[in-house]
C-alpha cells in the first residue's frame, strides 16, 4: 500500500462522509481496500492537518484545517459588517471599537486566526485591542482586517 494512495483516500472519504473517530475512519479505509493500524491513522491525521468540527447532527467530525480558516473568516467579515463601530492605529496597537457585548466575539476569532505580526488581544465590552510586535505590523494588521470589510 502507497502512503500517497491512502493519504488520497482518507481525504476524499473526510470530503464525501461525516467520519467522527478514527476507528469509523479505519473501517471506511478497510471497506476500501486498505487496512491500517490505529497507529497509521492517527499519524495520517496528523499530516493531513484534520481538526473536529461539529457535524449537521451536532457531534464533532473529521475536517480539513482549511475548511476551518474559511469558517472563521466568513464569521469575521459577517461580525465586521454587524457590528464594527471604528478600528485605529496606535502604534504597537489596533484598537477595534465595537458595538457593546461584541468584543470578546472579535477576540475570539482574531485569535484563532494565525495573522502576522499578531502578538495577542485583549477584549473588554466594546473593545477589543490587538498587540502588535511593531508599529508597521499593526498597520499591516488593520490593512488585512479592512480586507475582509470589502
Amino acid at each position: 500500500m502507497n502512503k500517497e494512495m491512502r493519504l488520497q483516500t482518507i481525504s476524499r472519504l473526510i470530503s464525501e462522509h461525516e467520519i467522527k473517530t478514527q476507528e469509523e475512519l479505519g473501517q471506511w479505509l478497510y471497506d476500501s481496500g486498505l487496512p491500517v493500524t490505529q497507529a497509521t491513522i492517527s499519524r495520517d491525521i496528523r499530516e493531513l492537518k484534520l481538526i473536529k468540527v461539529p457535524s449537521k447532527d451536532g457531534n464533532l467530525k473529521y475536517s480539513f484545517k482549511m475548511d476551518q480558516d474559511h469558517l472563521i473568516s466568513e464569521k469575521l467579515r459577517h461580525k465586521l459588517r454587524d457590528a464594527l463601530v471604528g478600528m485605529e492605529v496606535i502604534n504597537y496597537f489596533v484598537i477595534i471599537k465595537t458595538l457593546p457585548g461584541h468584543a470578546h466575539a472579535f477576540g475570539a476569532l482574531l485569535d484563532s486566526m494565525e495573522i502576522d505580526g499578531k502578538a495577542g488581544t485583549i477584549c473588554g465590552n466594546d473593545t477589543c485591542l490587538i498587540i502588535c510586535r511593531s508599529p508597521e505590523e499593526a498597520v499591516g494588521i488593520k490593512q488585512q482586517i479592512d480586507l475582509f470589510q470589502e
